[in-house]
Formats: structure tokens, sequence, C-alpha cells
């Protein structure tokens, strides 16, 4: 398939393009310039490419963003979004579609409401997660009113080399380097007991790849739907941070940094993998072991030069 690639140049888009490739697919990248809310734009490069496929990653992925400017998150997932579909919709053959949404659908779990599963309540309350129920509305109705072969997934968080630093796993990293070197003396935590639902990217957009696959083989019945990406396990942020320390070779000085603290973060958020299992048979490959060992590799490969100065 040719699969025109949305957000290509972000984190999760750079995956995604290798595992299509490794899959016998042409990825093809939209213009990273490009700007998703204009419907001309999104319109001019979708007949010009003619995909049989649309993975469509470009979003505001931090949620921490979203709160500083919800605006933003909202029109780029709604209003790009439906740029997208609409452009789709008008090719002589409708292409398969892939939308990456967010367990941030699902807010904040109680424990009674676990495992996650794609019937859940949806009561996200943050301007991310309302952004990505108001996305996956738009491109379910779409998929409804006009028969497109539509997946939008309900993405856990995901970790891997090369992420954005502000996120998780890669500020503990960068953190523990820090220390390693003897620039603190203690690894500044926040949250460190709750537990979340991690899965290495690179298993992530083999999911993607499957789904895709599932919709331009009509294994998924028009009309779209909406399907968990997750492990189905939950870990502690303390053990990862532990993990990072192992690796670097220093004891875990773990100190709580008030100013990293979020009272509102729920104890423990895990998802159920069943359906997306039962679409396409798959199921996580990579220990968290291999993928904390590689994002350790990335980080201190990246402070390498400065360090040998």
């Amino acid at each position: 398939m040719r699969v025109l690639v949305t957000g290509a140049s972000g984190f999760v888009g750079g995956w995604l393009t290798q595992e299509l490739t490794r899959g016998g697919h042409q990825a093809v990248a939209v213009d990273p310039a490009m700007d998703i809310r204009d419907a001309g734009a999104v319109n001019e490069a979708v007949l010009r490419i003619r995909p049989d496929a649309i993975a469509h990653l470009a979003a505001v992925s931090f949620s921490l963003d979203a709160r500083a400017d919800p605006g933003a998150a909202m029109t780029i997932a709604v209003v790009g979004t439906a740029n997208v579909l609409e452009a789709a919709r008008l090719l002589d053959e409708m292409p398969a579609v892939l939308v990456t949404g967010s367990s941030e659908v699902y807010g904040s779990p109680a424990p009674d409401d676990l495992p996650l599963c794609e019937d859940s309540p949806l009561r996200a309350q943050a301007p991310y997660g309302v952004s990505k129920v108001a996305q996956e509305s738009v491109a379910l109705a779409y998929a409804g009113r006009y028969g497109i072969g539509l997946v939008v997934t309900r993405s856990f968080n995901h970790i891997g080399p090369f992420q954005r630093p502000e996120f998780v796993v890669p500020a503990l990293a960068r953190r523990v380097l820090e220390f390693s070197l003897g620039t603190t003396d203690r690894i500044p935590v926040g949250n460190i007991d709750v537990r979340r639902d991690l899965t290495d990217v690179r298993d992530v957009v083999r999911a993607y790849r499957l789904l895709l696959e599932a919709c331009a083989s009509h294994r998924l019945a028009s009309g779209g739907a909406a399907v968990n990406v997750c492990s189905g396990q939950s870990v502690a942020i303390r053990w990862v941070a532990e993990e990072l320390c192992r690796l670097a070779g220093i004891e875990p000085r773990l100190q709580v940094d008030p100013g990293l603290v979020r009272d509102s973060d729920p104890a423990d958020i895990r998802g159920d993998s069943a359906l997306l299992e039962l679409i396409t048979g798959w199921r996580p490959e990579i220990p968290l072991d291999d993928t904390l060992r590689d994002v350790w590799s990335a980080t201190a490969a990246s402070a390498a030069p400065a360090s040998a100065q």
C-alpha cells in the first residue's frame, strides 16, 4: 500500500514510517510545515499522493502543551482530522484510515474501572483528553456516514529511544544521566509510586500497521472502530527509575520534588488489549527491560560528546 503519514516527523511517526517500509508498504510523509488545519493544503496533498491508506498522527501530543493552549489542541485534533477525512472521501477509491487517539479519553480511572476496555465510559476532563474525545467523535462520525474503513486507536503510554525529553521516561533518563555525571547529588522525581501501562513504541507502530492492514482488507466493518493499543500490564514508575539507575551503574538516590508531583494522578492505569489481539493477533514482543536499555543507551549517547570535552 501507499500510505500517507501525517505527523511523520514526530516520535511515533518516525518509527511508524520505518515499520511500514519493513512491512512492504510505501510510506509517504506530508510536508511537516503543512498546517493540518488548512483544508486546501490537506486536500492538495491527499489528491497528489492518492494514498491507499492514511495514518493520521499529526496532533498536539503532550498533555502540558494542550493545557497551555487548549484552543490549538482542539482545532488541530478536530479540524485537522475533519480535513484529512474530507479529502479522503473525495478520492475515487476511499483509503483505509488510522487515526491515533489516546487512552486519556477515559480520564482518571478508579481502581474498580481497571482494566479499561473499549466500552469503558469516556470521562476526560483535561484539555488533551477532551481534544481526543472530540477527535474520535469526528472520525467515527465520518466513517459511519461515508463508510470509510477507519480505526481510531486509544493508545496508552508508549516509550522508546528519541522520545521528547518532557515525557516521563526520557525525563527520568536525563536526570539519572545528570546524577551519574556528578552534576547533581540527587535524582528528582514526582509521583513514582503510580503505575502505568507502558509499551515499546516499536510494538505500538507494529499494531498501527496491522490495524491499517485490517482496515484495508475489510476485516473491520465499515463505520469505524475504536481500539485500545496497550500491553495490558502496568508497572510502577519507581521501578522504571530504579532500572535506569541500574543501567547507569549507580545507586537510586531518588528525591521527591514537590514541583513534579501531580495530586490528580490516578494510582494505576492499564488497558485491555483483547480487541486488538482479536483483530490482528498482535501482542507486545519487546520486554520493557530491553526498551529501557535502548532509552538509556540513546540518552547516554546524546551526552557523550559533551562529557568527553
